[in-house]
């Protein structure tokens, strides 16, 4: 019985642990946190994007497996993603916020297009490039 109470009491103490950051911040904390100062979030748009962002970070631990074992199906997953949490970003900003978002994602599109243009020249394979348009993605979530 001892055993087991230590068993949990340790698996409680990892589990806190890992789900923190060094600053005390879950990732999910940390990105409502850019966010609030790159939109101008008020109070409540920050709760709700919180809860986005802890959304987002489950699917993507989800979907983490994938990434070695089917490399397609997780790009097919990760845009399915990004498509959710841009259309959920969207319900919670406002009209001034929406045409900032909509202007980085036209930043987004054109960085892509720039490296994809420079890994096309320089012979990268479509595997190297797709890999590339993957960074870029998760960096945008």
């Amino acid at each position: 019985m001892k055993n087991l109470i230590l068993c949990l009491a340790l698996l409680f103490a990892a589990f806190g642990a890992n789900a923190q950051t060094a600053t005390g911040k879950t990732p999910a904390q940390e990105a409502t946190e850019k966010m609030a100062q790159v939109y101008g979030l008020t109070t409540k748009q920050q709760s709700q994007m919180l809860e986005i962002q802890e959304r987002k970070f489950r699917n993507l631990a989800e979907i983490e497996p994938l990434k070695m074992s089917d490399p397609t199906t997780y790009l097919q997953k990760l845009r399915s993603l990004q498509l959710g949490q841009n259309a959920s970003f969207e319900r919670i900003l406002n009209e001034q916020q929406r045409e900032t978002m909509k202007e980085q994602q036209r930043q987004l599109r054109d960085k892509k297009a720039v490296a994809y243009k420079e890994l096309k020249t320089a012979g990268a394979s479509e595997q190297e490039i797709s890999q590339k348009m993957i960074q870029y993605d998760l960096e945008a979530l």
